[in-house]
């Protein structure tokens, strides 16, 4: 009641008074409020958004192409972990699985480049890398949920690293221009991804292109940034595709048409690409059971081989063998080629198969030859029989 006993309006009356209806005021009260939540959340995925975006733009010291990697990995989000080229990475900041780990350097390779691969155990005839086509000294591996990639580039005369720590980091503290011979002087990238259970399969056609168009596009942006100067393609033909990955189809003696072509025996075999800088083929019985890896090593994955592999420490000499492990070089363009031949070992049976030295010897040849002849170099001498 007011002081002349009229009653008092109350805050309903009020809003229905002025064309409002009842309860118009605790409305507006929950909309302002809803507004509040709703530019909070709006605010944060911009936060996050840009965090994000600014992590992608300086990993890896920028040379990550990272234009595809939320359609490669199948993650909402990424961000970039890591400015130094030989230890960078890129993963989902919540609860997904997807990932991508890089090492970019010049001069010396990555220290764990065939381990990055997964190719350090040729002597277990499991893996087989493919080539990344497109005119690229590049290699790939991929299956439903993981993939690896790696490639070089040799670069030209008077190249640097860059200037700064980048250049630093990328020669092993060398510093500019410290890559040692103009041989020795490459750019490398390795890369593994994992991607989440929500995106695409990494083994399919259009995956496999896609991530041949990341490392592609690193390896460029490194070579331009770097200033590289080297051979190769610089990146105008967009990749479209790969050439298919054929390792895990068993090919009967004589129908090769890959890296195992004129071959004596049934086969697994990759696609043969010129400029592939590891190549595989292994050798079975007609059942498919494996019993000879040959591998073909040109450019940082020859020095990968000799110490990361189990028999990596006999090949020092330019051409030897005995034991069922065979080995010759040829001196190609860019360095020393390697080319192996060696027993694969039986798992369950906890020893290594029976060396055939007359097969593997003709198979070294054979593959050696062709591999050498793709790369523009000599024929490789054949080891001494024992």
């Amino acid at each position: 009641m007011t002081e002349n006993g009229t009653p008092h309006e109350s805050a309903s009356d009020e809003g229905t008074r002025h064309g409002g209806s009842p309860g118009g005021g605790r409305r507006r009260v929950i909309w302002a409020s809803a507004g509040v939540v709703a530019l909070a959340l709006i605010g944060g995925g911009i936060y996050y958004a840009t965090d994000d975006g600014r992590s992608l733009a300086s990993a890896c010291d920028g040379l990550l192409d990272t234009s595809e990697l939320t359609d490669l990995l199948g993650a909402d989000r990424l961000r970039g972990e890591g400015e130094d080229p030989a230890h960078c990475s890129v993963s989902d900041p919540g609860e997904g699985a997807a990932s991508l780990r890089v090492e970019i350097t010049r001069g010396d390779a990555p220290a764990r480049l065939l381990g990055t691969l997964r190719r350090a155990d040729p002597h277990l005839g499991g893996t087989l890398m493919s080539p990344l086509g497109n005119g690229r000294s590049a290699v790939l591996k991929t299956s439903r949920g993981t993939a690896v990639a790696s490639g070089y580039l040799a670069c030209g005369k008077g190249g640097s690293a860059g200037d700064g720590e980048a250049g630093n980091t990328a020669t092993g503290g060398a510093g500019k221009g410290g890559a040692g011979s103009e041989a020795a002087d490459r750019l490398t990238v390795v890369m593994a991804a994992v991607r989440d259970g929500s995106g695409s399969p990494l083994d399919q056609p259009s995956q496999r292109a896609r991530l041949a168009r990341v490392l592609a596009g690193t390896l460029d942006r490194t070579a331009e940034k770097w200033d590289c100067g080297g051979s190769g393609p610089t990146g105008d033909d967009r990749i479209t595709e790969v050439p298919e990955d054929t390792t895990r189809t068993l090919k009967a003696e004589g129908s090769a048409t890959g890296t195992c072509e004129g071959i004596a025996s049934a086969v697994f075999e990759a696609a043969a690409d010129g400029p592939a800088p590891v190549e595989d083929c292994v050798l079975t019985d007609d059942a498919g059971n494996r019993l000879f890896q040959l591998s073909a090593y040109y450019g940082p994955y020859v020095k990968a081989a000799r110490l990361e592999t189990v028999r990596g420490k006999r090949y020092l000499t330019r051409t030897g063998g005995a034991d069922g492990v065979y080995w010759t070089t040829a001196d190609c363009p860019d360095g020393e080629a390697l080319f192996a031949v060696e027993t694969v070992r039986d798992e369950e049976a906890g020893a290594f198969r029976a060396a055939d030295p007359k097969l593997q010897r003709a198979a070294l040849k054979t593959f050696a030859t062709n591999s050498a002849r793709r790369h523009g170099c000599p024929a490789p001498v054949s080891p001494a029989a024992e």
